[in-house]
Order: structure tokens, then sequence, then C-alpha cells
């Protein structure tokens, strides 16, 4: 006789925590798995644009790697290693390191970002092109605020 029961898995076993800490351990994998993903597709997609002449196709291949590395470095940091039980301080030191990690990356971005639009900026000079030095000037102001928003005094207002 077919029932629904012979077709449903058997449910695992263990405590709850047990349960729950598989549950983050999975999704925590596949996480990191599709982070190694969206930085080789940064990669490759910055490795096609790297001919053209168009910085922000550049720039946005640039921000998918970046992106896939901070997922990779989300993990690496071990911010799913959430405890059972939290006190407020615990989650407030949690929550400053998290903001911590979030600041850290921004301004690494944006470094990026005002690195690549100085560059955009300094051919620009050479080739005498008033477009292209406005769009590296942008870039740059564009970098240069997205470092100085992540500034440590910044990310503590929300604590």
């Amino acid at each position: 006789m077919f029932t629904l029961l012979s077709v449903l898995p058997a449910p695992p076993g263990g405590t709850p925590a047990e349960l729950a800490q598989d549950g983050i351990d999975f999704f925590s994998t596949w996480i990191g798995r599709i982070g190694g993903i969206v930085a080789i597709v940064g990669a490759l997609k910055f490795a096609l644009a790297i001919k053209d002449d168009n910085d922000d196709g550049k720039m946005q291949a640039v921000l998918i790697m970046v992106s896939g590395f901070m997922i990779q470095s989300a993990l690496n940091a071990g911010l799913l290693n959430i405890p059972a039980t939290y006190t407020e301080a615990v989650a407030t030191a949690e929550f400053r390191s998290i903001l911590s990690f979030i600041g850290k990356w921004i301004r690494r971005v944006g470094a990026l970002g005002f690195f690549v639009g100085a560059l955009s900026f300094g051919f620009a000079v050479k080739d005498n092109n008033a477009v292209t030095k406005v769009t590296g000037l942008k870039t740059m102001a564009a970098g240069a605020t997205a470092m100085a928003l992540s500034a440590a005094s910044v990310l503590t207002q929300f604590v």
C-alpha cells in the first residue's frame, strides 16, 4: 500500500540546537559557494571588459568580483557562528564587529573606485578628452565619498 509517509524522508534526529546548527552549516556552505561563483563571474567579466574603453563596465565587473570576495570574507570571519543565547552586551559587541567589517569593505571598495577614477582622469588628461575627465572626477568623488561615509564614527551611530 502506497502512503504519503513512504515518500517523505525520515525526519532528522537530534536536539533543536543541533538541527539549527546543521541548517546554519548547510546555508553557510552554499552561501560560500555562491560567493565564489560571483567572484569568478566578476573576474571573467572584468577580463572581458579590460579591452574596452568603457569604464562603467570595468567598474561593474570589479564591484561584482568584490561582492563575491566580501561574501567569502564574511564566512571566513565567522559571521554566521550564531550562539544559542545572547546577552545584550554580546549582541552589541557582535553588531559592532559586523559594522566594522562592513565599514572596512566599504572603505576598500571606495578606495578602488577612487583609484579607477584617478586612472581614468589621468588617461583623459593625456588624451585631452573633457567627457572622460569629468567621468574620472565623478568616479573619484564617489570613491572618496564611500571612504568618508564608512568611517568608524559614522557607523557607530547605529549602535
